[in-house]
C-alpha cells in the first residue's frame, strides 16, 4: 500500500508518521521551502522565536507525547497564557475578569455570538471589553460572529495553567518527524491536481510530475485548498463545509530588550492586541518580547502591512517598564502566506464549522487539519490529533 500526504505541517507530517509506522510508503507534498506550515520557530535576539504556532498547555497531550517519542524536551515559558492584565482601558483587575469569565462558563453559552452572550450578563462596561478583548485577540476573530463556545475552547483559554514550548522551537517537532520520514518529504512542491477513483490516486505538482498510490491525505487549510483542481470534483457537501470555515487574522512583533525582563503576561484592551516576555531553556528571561494581535480590524488599526513602527510605538506605551530595541524588531503575519491566508480557524456563529463533514473521506482521500479538529480546532494539538486519525480512518479502510 502507498500513500501520498498534500502538506507537511503538523497535520500532514502526523498522518505521514502514523502510516509509515505501520508499514505503508508514503510520498509527502510540500509548497514551500521547509516543514511545519504555520509552525515556524526562527533564531532571534540569541534565542529562538515562535513566527506562528507558539504555546502548549499541560492538557495537549498530543503535542507531549510526539515530543517525548522524539526526545524533545518540553520547557516551561513563566508566561501565563490565560492570566493577562488588563491595561489602556477603564481600570479592571485580574480577579474581576476571572469572575465575571467562571460566571459565563459555568452556563456554557452556545449558539451565540460572544457579543450577545457577554451583553446578556449585565457585566459593567470596563469588564466587558475586557473579556471580549481577550476572546478577540486569542481566536484573533470579531466578537460579533464569534461563538460564544470560545470561552471553553483551547485558544481563548482562561486560567493560571503554565505554559510550555519545545526546546529550540516548536518547529522542531516538525523537522523531527521528517527525518524520520527519510526522503519522502518534497519540499517547495506545490500540488496543482488530485485524480482519484476507488483504489487509486494520482497528484500532479505545478511542475507537472505526477505520483500514484492507492490513498491520499489532503492535509492543508482549507484557504487554500481551491487552489487544488480535484477530478472528479469533490461533493458539493465537502465543498459547502470547506467554504464555511472562517479564519482569523493575527500578527506577531518581536522586538529585542536591552535587559531580560521575568515572565508577564499584558493586555492592552484599545488596541487589541498582548505582549508577554517569558523563561529561556535555561530558565532564565528571555532577551526579547513578543506582542500577538488579533482580528482584522486590530491589523488594520495598528497598521502591520506597512511596518512595524505603529505597533512599536503601541507596545511603548503598553510597556514603558521594557526598554526596547526597535531596530531589532522583527513582524510576522499569516494574511501574507499564499500557503494559508489566515491564522487559524474561527467558531462562526454565521458560518459554523461542520466538522462531521470536514472530517468525511471522499472515496480514497482522507482530510486532515486543525480546522477538522472539533473542539481542538486551532491549536497544534487539533493539527496533530487530526493527521493521526485521518491515517487511521485510512488503515481501518484498508483493512476491511
Amino acid at each position: 500500500m502507498k500513500a501520498l500526504v498534500v502538506g507537511a505541517g503538523f497535520a500532514g507530517l502526523a498522518a505521514a508518521e502514523e502510516l509509515q509506522r505501520a508499514g505503508v510508503e508514503v510520498e509527502v507534498f510540500e509548497a514551500r521551502r521547509r516543514v511545519g506550515g504555520r509552525v515556524w520557530s526562527v533564531p532571534f535576539a540569541g534565542a529562538v522565536a515562535e513566527r506562528g504556532a507558539e504555546f502548549i498547555f499541560p492538557d495537549h497531550e498530543e503535542v507531549i507525547a510526539s515530543a517525548a517519542r522524539l526526545g524533545l524536551r518540553l520547557v516551561r515559558k513563566g508566561t501565563r497564557y490565560g492570566d493577562r492584565e488588563p491595561r489602556r482601558g477603564e481600570p479592571v483587575a485580574r480577579g474581576e475578569v476571572m469572575a465575571a469569565v467562571a460566571r459565563i462558563r459555568a452556563e456554557a453559552p452556545s449558539g451565540r455570538t460572544v457579543a450577545e452572550a457577554l451583553a446578556g450578563y449585565g457585566l459593567e462596561t470596563r469588564v466587558l471589553e475586557a473579556i471580549r478583548t481577550r476572546l478577540e485577540v486569542s481566536c484573533a476573530y470579531t466578537a460579533a460572529d464569534l461563538d460564544a463556545q470560545a470561552l471553553v475552547e483551547g485558544a481563548g483559554a482562561f486560567g493560571p495553567f503554565d505554559s510550555y514550548g519545545v526546546e529550540g522551537g516548536n518547529g522542531r517537532l516538525a523537522q523531527e518527524m521528517a527525518v524520520r520520514l527519510g526522503g519522502s518529504v518534497r519540499l517547495a512542491t506545490p500540488v496543482s491536481k488530485i485524480s482519484w477513483s476507488e483504489g487509486e490516486v494520482r497528484v500532479v505538482d505545478r511542475a507537472g510530475r505526477s505520483s500514484r498510490a492507492d490513498v491520499a491525505v489532503v492535509a492543508i487549510p482549507a484557504a487554500v485548498i481551491w487552489a487544488i483542481a480535484f477530478d472528479p470534483p469533490l461533493p458539493a457537501a465537502k465543498w459547502a463545509a470547506l467554504g464555511s470555515v472562517r479564519y482569523g487574522q493575527a500578527a506577531k512583533l518581536f522586538v529585542a530588550l536591552r535587559e531580560p525582563a521575568p515572565p508577564s503576561a499584558t493586555l492592552s484592551v484599545p488596541e487589541r492586541f498582548w505582549c508577554y516576555t517569558q523563561l529561556g531553556p535555561d530558565g532564565n528571561p528571555l532577551s526579547f518580547v513578543t506582542a500577538f494581535a488579533g482580528t482584522l480590524q486590530a491589523l488594520e488599526s495598528l497598521a502591520v502591512a506597512f511596518g512595524p513602527k505603529r505597533w512599536l510605538t503601541a507596545l511603548s506605551r503598553l510597556r514603558p517598564d521594557l526598554e526596547l530595541e526597535p531596530d531589532s524588531a522583527l513582524l510576522s503575519r499569516w494574511d501574507d502566506d499564499p500557503w494559508a491566508w489566515g491564522a487559524y480557524s474561527a467558531t462562526s456563529v454565521a458560518s459554523p464549522l461542520d466538522t462531521e463533514e470536514l472530517r468525511r473521506p471522499v472515496g480514497p482521500l482522507s482530510f486532515a487539519g486543525e480546522h477538522t479538529a472539533g473542539a481542538w480546532h486551532g491549536l497544534m494539538e487539533g493539527a496533530l490529533r487530526s493527521g493521526r486519525r485521518a491515517a487511521q480512518e485510512l488503515l481501518q479502510t484498508a483493512a476491511r
